[in-house]
């Protein structure tokens, strides 16, 4: 039987869910998405079976849950209904779905399956030939199918928006299996990234300038002076966009006409340029880069997501924290880091956190009293430095 009904598909009990994907293990938008966070281990599973070319027009990708203290034991099933994420669905792949489906059911009756809009919304095919094509190939089957219509399969994602309209906006979607992405992200679960950017950020190098939120008047001073003796050339400084005194840092790099890349914890559609660094603003000097979808607004598991994309990406590292309570939570990342660790020393004694992770100090000058940043670059211009 089927119904034909409109809603959260996860609102819904069943038995067997059918989620709609591509070849190529990206689960960036829409109803994909939100299946992907309700079952992190599933998605692992299709990321490493699209890997290996397991994945492919009419051969789906199955995955079940089955522990005993879940809710629910559920079979889910990834329906390719693309090829690759960045092009449409077309008419023929559903239909290879289909033929697959019908003869997996055959032996499941009384099952409850949720089965989305194949190709629709975000695919671009036409419901109005899709829906025959459901009906031909499930109306006899000894189970109840709850079709969902085309809207419902796409209200998970309002912040979606396609590629040729980031395009335009200067915006590159870069996902896991484009040759741009980041190789430093490999391990990583991430799904896209979006970049806008006049200059081929990753091909320079990347300091990592990171402060606290809170930073007291101390802080602040040690920052501001290390800025003042930052070189205005040869590097981009990576800095967080989530506090004022980021912002504030920001400035000062763009006052004195220095590149600087922007981790932004929303989409990069929601960034309001602070009053006062609009006479800064340079299009030619600010790269941007988001986890989150153009128009996601901002939540504050996105700026921990954001530092920890900074860390992964950066050659080098400047901790300038006095309060090590809130950076010391991110250990692991630090360890796992491609970059050099650096931290301005404000104790007569060696930290242990600064320890455990390789952690260069710097201090300052005994001539000048500036803080002797060239231990920093001198590593990066030096043999020692080798990209992946």
């Amino acid at each position: 039987m089927i119904e034909y009904v409109k809603g959260d598909f996860f609102d819904f009990k069943a038995d067997i869910r059918v989620n709609t994907v591509n070849c190529v293990g990206v689960m960036g938008a829409g109803a994909a998405l939100q299946f992907k966070k309700k079952y992190p281990a599933m998605f692992k599973d299709y990321a490493q079976a699209c890997k290996q070319g397991k994945v492919k027009i009419g051969e789906p990708h199955l995955w079940q849950e089955n522990e005993m203290f879940k809710n629910e034991s559920v079979t889910i099933i990834n329906l390719p209904t693309k090829k690759h994420w960045k092009n449409p669905s077309e008419y023929s792949y559903v239909e290879a779905g289909l033929k697959w489906l019908k003869k997996f059911l055959l032996d499941k009756p009384n099952s409850t399956i949720t089965l989305p809009a194949l190709g629709c919304g975000h695919g671009g095919l036409d419901w109005n030939k899709v829906r025959p094509l459901i009906k031909d190939y499930l109306v006899d089957l000894d189970s109840t199918i709850l079709v969902f219509e085309p809207k419902s399969s796409t209200d998970f994602d309002g912040n979606n928006v396609d590629d040729d309209t980031l395009l335009e906006k200067g915006i590159l979607r870069i996902c896991p299996n484009d040759n741009n992405f980041p190789k430093r992200l490999n391990n990583r679960a991430v799904d896209c990234i979006y970049l806008k950017s006049k200059k081929s950020v990753f091909e320079g190098k990347l300091l990592s300038l990171i402060v606290d939120s809170k930073a007291d008047e101390r802080e602040k001073s040690a920052v501001l002076k290390c800025i003042e003796v930052f070189p205005r050339n040869g590097i981009t400084y990576f800095l967080g966009y989530g506090s004022s005194f980021e912002a504030d840092v920001a400035k000062e790099l763009l006052a004195k006409k220095a590149n600087i890349l922007l981790a932004l914890p929303y989409g990069i559609g929601e960034l309001k340029v602070r009053k006062d660094l609009k006479e800064f603003w340079d299009e030619n000097l600010v790269s941007l880069i988001s986890l989150n979808s153009y128009n996601k607004k901002w939540q504050i598991n996105q700026s921990i997501e954001a530092l920890k994309l900074r860390i992964s990406l950066s050659d080098a590292l400047l901790i300038t924290n006095y309060k090590l309570q809130s950076i010391s939570k991110f250990e692991s990342d630090f360890l796992n880091s491609f970059g050099f660790i650096f931290y301005i020393n404000y104790w007569n004694e060696t930290k242990d956190f600064y320890a455990r992770i390789s952690a260069k100090k710097i201090g300052r000058k005994r001539d000048t009293h500036q803080p002797n940043i060239q231990p920093i670059f001198n590593l990066l211009e030096s043999n020692e430095y080798a990209s992946e």
